[in-house]
């Protein structure tokens, strides 16, 4: 068990616990399992949303499978706020990246606003949320 009980999980989290044959599903299945309260923002459960609909997965199902994770006693959703934006958008600016990151710099700014460990699979954002002095679950991938 993760001796934290809270973090801000990243949209890939959700994808490799749905999908059962999937890389890193044991491992994400183990980690939501593990940790008392998901810290959800915003922006995950609309990355989620067109993730499962790019896969064609049916409406029905998607929409049960994301009612899942929102209904959870676990699931505490996060908005984003006009400072988070500002944050994620200026940090975008000042390192010369491209929008594509937006998502990304995003989480991590809300992960760094609720002083948070960050549970992901995305080795750049893990390493990025290190620089920064965030935690990040799991301990290894």
């Amino acid at each position: 068990m993760y001796e934290v009980s809270k973090a801000v999980i990243d949209t890939n989290v959700l994808v490799y616990d749905i999908f059962e044959d999937s890389i890193h599903h044991r491992e994400a299945s183990r980690l939501l399992d593990d940790l008392r309260r998901w810290i959800i923002p915003s922006i995950v459960i609309h990355e989620l949303i067109w993730f499962l609909r790019g896969m064609n997965i049916d409406t029905r199902v998607a929409i049960d499978v994301v009612l899942q994770y929102l209904r959870s006693y676990k699931t505490e959703i996060i908005p984003i706020s006009t400072r988070d934006v500002v944050d994620a958008v200026s940090t975008i600016k000042q390192e010369g990246l491209s929008l594509s990151r937006y998502n990304d710099k995003l989480i991590l700014t809300i992960a760094l606003r609720l002083k948070s460990p960050l549970a992901s699979f995305n080795n750049r954002l893990r390493r990025e949320a290190l620089n920064k002095g965030i935690m990040v679950l799991p301990k290894s991938i």
